[in-house]
């Protein structure tokens, strides 16, 4: 019996494999393969000579709560080749807590798909080939974390990591029923109740190294109990160890009671303390700042002002939670210890006198008037930031809103009588490539002779802004017809911009406004929604015979049902600031 001798059989074989190559997608290169992508192939990639490469130009990223933040990823190829690749990218997440990598974000070519709380918040910046740098926008507390750039081509997977942190304030907080009380889960609430969220060890232990020093334990993110120690005594560990943050380690989430250290980063508003003609009690104070236009301030509210805001007053005032707490930044006598911080003077009888420290959010916008750039005397500034339901914006919100990512290259007034204008991406018109992002400053001009735009700041609504579904477009007289016609009336810009802001309003049909602009909103971005970031479009003044749609405001009125009687009366003027609080105000017999 005669065996086949093998060799010639594999000859053959190498022969049909060679002349399939150009099939395959050979190159010049020496790099072939078949793509999945592109529907000729099962996605397999083989390297020979070619390298993947994926890295990060920043390590680290700090940022601000509501702020936008770029974690930087780039991608290139060793030797460079000759024609564009698609390339699949994948932004993944791991919480600073730790846990579970969760996706983020996954593009193949141009369709992008982002996940779970980011959706709608990042996208890729792709500014050049090769970028994959992930953009965040409205940050939040519990953004903080390791994100993930990993670059697939084939069976070629390349990643970098990023680290994301917000710079904020660590602070102890200690329940009205007093210390050693909450569980983990209990802790996460409070801080959260508190506007913050329950601090990582490595915020509590940079609070350590900035002086923080409190001898009760308190839960941190990830389920150990630690506190803080810069003075070295007795009843906090004993003089014999060394300051520094000391641990319980890891307790029972459901068994064990502790403090809570929360962390809060910077506001969306101001806190400040509110001029009453006398003190009052608890729920005076909650319905004081309720008549001011805000709402009582949140302990998380309060350190965030001080360490931001640089929020500075020696008067005791009621907090939402009904602490009696009080800010310092300029130690003096009769105002506690010669250290700057928050005071605190525990949970006061709901019934005692006090001050009351109130939070309201903000807005700020530029504003150019209908005959052009640069027009506004300050009085004219002060005069339509009025005639669009707003005030001249201070610099310390214009500032808060340049860190969350408010660009703009012209100048224009504040309350100050200084003109400035804010840049987060430097440029030629806009004060030059050598200058880092800032707020710019043309100091204090003559505020009847000098002529320049206006930042104008607006806080949240006694109504509501809609865009009017109408069976066919308007021109402006039309639009205030319409308004008027659904008992409404057309919406001034601060208002549209307060519910894009903090309504979440996101429409994409330009419609006539008050003043004869032509805007829309939009919090989620999209395809032929303009730029990929939230933000309210403008399409300038048009000509007031053009047709378009119309945005309305309707203001919220609050007769109630007396109990019997059938008749209605007036109840007290809300300000709503959530549709919860609209229909907690229906449920009490208000409409």
């Amino acid at each position: 019996m005669m065996v086949a001798h093998p060799r010639p059989l594999l000859v053959i074989l190498l022969q049909l494999l060679l002349s399939c190559l150009p099939a395959l997608g050979y190159s010049s290169n020496r790099f072939f393969y078949q793509d999945i992508l592109n529907g000729n192939g099962n996605g397999e990639i083989h390297f020979n000579g070619v390298k993947l490469h994926v890295d990060s130009s920043q390590p680290s990223v700090f940022a601000l709560r509501g702020s936008n933040a770029t974690l930087s990823c780039r991608y290139w190829y060793e030797p460079e080749l000759s024609s564009p690749r698609r390339v699949r990218v994948k932004w993944s997440w791991l919480p600073i807590v730790g846990g579970h990598e969760t996706d983020v974000l996954v593009a193949i070519g141009p369709r992008i798909h982002s996940f779970g709380d980011f959706r709608d918040r990042v996208h890729l910046r792709q500014d050049s080939p090769g970028d994959a740098s992930l953009v965040m926008t409205e940050l939040q507390l519990n953004d903080t974390g390791r994100y993930r750039c990993e670059v697939i081509d084939g069976l070629e997977d390349k990643s970098a990591t990023v680290n994301l942190e917000l710079r904020g304030v660590v602070f102890p907080y200690q329940p009205p029923h007093g210390r050693y009380n909450l569980t983990y889960h209990d802790a996460q609430q409070v801080c959260q109740e508190q506007d913050s969220t329950l601090a990582t060890f490595e915020q509590l232990f940079q609070a350590w190294e900035e002086g923080l020093d409190w001898c009760n334990a308190g839960w941190l993110a990830d389920g150990t109990v630690q506190y803080p120690i810069t003075k070295s005594r007795s009843p906090c560990g004993g003089l014999g160890l060394a300051p520094g943050v000391r641990s319980y380690g890891r307790r029972h989430r459901h068994l064990h009671r502790y403090d809570a250290f929360c962390f809060s980063s910077s506001l969306r508003g101001k806190v400040y303390y509110l001029q009453l003609p006398q003190k009052v009690n608890l729920t005076e104070a909650q319905q004081a700042c309720f008549n001011d236009g805000a709402q009582i301030a949140k302990v998380g509210q309060l350190y965030a002002a001080w360490k931001f805001m640089g929020l500075d007053r020696c008067d005791a005032g009621w907090l939402a939670d009904g602490s009696l707490r009080y800010p310092i930044n300029n130690p003096r006598r009769n105002c506690g210890p010669m250290e700057p911080g928050v005071r605190s003077f525990g949970f006061a009888p709901p019934h005692h006198k006090h001050g009351v420290y109130c939070y309201s959010a903000v807005v700020v916008f530029p504003y150019q008037p209908p005959h052009g750039r640069y027009n506004l005397t300050y009085h004219d500034a002060q005069q339509v930031c009025q005639e669009q339901d707003s005030t001249l914006a201070t610099f310390e919100q214009l500032f808060q809103a340049w860190e969350e990512g408010l660009d703009w290259c012209n100048a224009g007034w504040l309350a100050d009588g200084t003109v400035q204008y804010p840049i987060t991406k430097p440029r030629r018109p806009c004060g030059g490539l050598g200058l880092a992002p800032g707020v710019r400053s043309y100091g204090s001009r003559h505020r009847h002779l000098h002529r320049y735009d206006v930042f104008c700041s607006s806080s949240p609504l006694r109504g509501k802004v809609y865009y009017l579904q109408l069976p066919q477009k308007v021109n402006l007289t039309e639009a205030q017809q319409a308004c008027f016609n659904d008992g409404a009336q057309i919406a001034k810009v601060g208002q549209l911009y307060v519910a894009w802001r903090f309504m979440g309003l996101n429409h994409c049909d330009a419609g006539w406004l008050a003043d004869g602009s032509l805007r829309y909103p939009i919090t989620k971005p999209s395809r032929n929604c303009g730029p990929l970031e939230p933000g309210v479009r403008s399409f300038g003044f048009p000509p007031p015979y053009q047709k378009h749609g119309v945005y309305c405001y309707s203001a919220v009125h609050n007769p109630k049902q007396m109990a019997g009687s059938g008749e209605l009366q007036e109840c007290s003027t809300p300000v709503f600031l959530n549709l919860w609080s609209v229909d907690r105000h229906l449920s009490q017999g208000c409409y």
